[in-house]
């Protein structure tokens, strides 16, 4: 049995789907949603697609209007007491999904999970670059035709995520990249990953460049100014394209937490395990070998140099040979 029959068996046609993509969703996880939804009402299902938290990028902002997708904060859709709900792009338990109600029937991820979901469906495939690969397959595998606007959402989801295909790329996105770069508008992606950032953003820029603190090949960059998800990403991505740097950790405060985003260059030390190691006790956080992300609740935050040393102690600094 295919993975999206095997989803497909267990559901209800008679309940509502809620497709919930994690808070503050980017574009991976709304294609995948956006894609996911497309298939199951092709399947006679009553679908609503939901996220926790704001849409806090422009461009994914942007995304959803220029390709009108359903998509809405979960406190302002009709979600049905005994709706099935889907997890898309994040694990049932992580900090970043805001539960909803009705009752959780499965996850679709490619993040490594902290543990084994206990719930009737699961698809994670944490070798794969992005969530819209996930969901690209289930296309491929029933034989459905993939129309322009859910081609071109599932083609910037993986371009999102894989930064433009070079980083954490597998032979499956590979191959839903080429399909979905002829099928998608190329273009509209390009033009709205590429120009996600303000001229309002250059002063976080100017501040992260001013704090940072760099150990051997780790850089630590402690922002005070409060910034979009996106573009905390950018001042990681920026610090790790200097050849000296392979490892950074940008941490802002963000309302009742301390959000960081983590990069590395280094396959021995992967993102993911580096986070959980560092927040062991303190907050929460995962990822991929290659970034990652995480939250301090502020009464638990150690201070700049306190996570500093925590990061360095769970191995984002290279040893000495």
């Amino acid at each position: 049995m295919s993975s999206f029959s095997a989803l497909v068996a267990g559901l209800d046609r008679d309940r509502q789907v809620v497709i919930q993509a994690h808070d503050f969703p980017d574009h991976d996880a709304v294609g995948a949603a956006y894609a996911l939804s497309h298939l199951l009402q092709l399947q006679r299902f009553t679908v609503v697609l939901s996220y926790g938290g704001t849409i806090q990028s422009a461009s994914l902002r942007e995304e959803i209007e220029v390709l009108s997708i359903p998509i809405g904060a979960a406190s302002e859709m009709a979600i049905e007491d005994d709706a099935q709900v889907i997890v898309v792009d994040g694990f049932v338990g992580n900090s970043n999904i805001s539960g909803v109600p009705g009752k959780i029937y499965g996850v679709i991820d490619h993040h490594s999970p902290p543990t084994q979901p206990k719930i009737p469906f699961h698809d994670i495939r944490e070798t794969i670059g992005a969530c819209c690969t996930i969901v690209y397959s289930y296309f491929t595998e029933t034989g459905t035709e993939i129309e322009g606007t859910v081609a071109t959402a599932l083609l910037i989801g993986l371009m999102m995520d894989t930064g433009f295909m070079t980083r954490g790329v597998s032979e499956a996105d590979l191959a839903a990249f080429n399909d979905l770069f002829f099928r998608g508008d190329w273009r509209l992606g390009s033009r709205l990953l590429k120009n996600s950032l303000s001229l309002r953003d250059l002063g976080l820029f100017r501040e992260a460049i001013n704090v940072c603190v760099v150990a051997g090949d780790f850089c630590f960059v402690p922002v005070t100014k409060e910034c979009t998800q996106e573009a905390m990403a950018l001042v990681a991505d920026f610090f790790l394209g200097l050849r000296e740097i392979h490892f950074v950790v940008v941490v802002e405060p963000d309302r009742e937490e301390y959000r960081l985003s983590v990069r590395s260059e280094d396959i021995d030390r992967p993102a993911d395990v580096i986070i959980r190691a560092a927040l062991e006790g303190i907050g929460s956080g995962g990822g991929h070998i290659h970034m990652g992300g995480g939250s301090i609740p502020r009464d638990l935050y150690p201070g700049e140099e306190g996570l500093r040393k925590r990061f360095i102690d769970a191995g984002a600094r290279k040893k000495s040979e």
